[in-house]
């Protein structure tokens, strides 16, 4: 696997991602996550997260990428491999799932992209005109707090 520290790029658009250590977001550097200031995707990756509860819930995804899960058209930015798609759902508290969410996976490495849209779906934005950046910041939150729940494979 590459070093989670190096530059990465962007699977969808080819933009730079931001390195956890350059975010002003402690979310982000919590978990490890590199962001796209252009689309407000997401990386993320066990391996780079220095939260041990993020890095297990991401070791226990990747378990549903390993066998399973529909080859989609873009690399992984960590190890190169082909990455999958499955849809994950997380529990509440009342035992109801979520909206499931399109996640994309690499079966190789414990790495996984989330467009914007997707954590969009689960909270929606407020209306305005904001930039990819300060809307990827606000959902690391809900990642965040998705990351308490536990995780069902669809």
């Amino acid at each position: 696997m590459a070093d989670p520290t190096e530059a990465h790029i962007c699977p969808r658009d080819g933009s730079p991602l931001v390195p956890p250590a350059e975010s002003d977001r402690s979310a982000y550097i919590r978990h490890g996550i590199h962001h796209c200031d252009t689309c407000a995707g997401m990386l993320l990756n066990a391996e780079a997260a220095e939260d041990a509860i993020c890095a297990t819930k991401l070791e226990e995804m990747h378990e549903g990428f390993t066998e399973e899960g529909t080859p989609v058209d873009i690399d992984c930015p960590f190890c190169d491999a082909q990455m999958r798609v499955r849809n994950f759902a997380f529990q509440r508290i009342d035992g109801s799932l979520t909206e499931p969410i399109e996640i994309d996976g690499c079966p190789n490495c414990t790495s996984f992209w989330l467009d914007a849209g997707e954590l969009h779906r689960l909270s929606p934005p407020a209306n305005g005109d904001r930039t990819a950046r300060v809307e990827a910041n606000a959902l690391a939150v809900v990642l965040e707090i998705l990351f308490q729940l536990p995780i069902v494979l669809l």
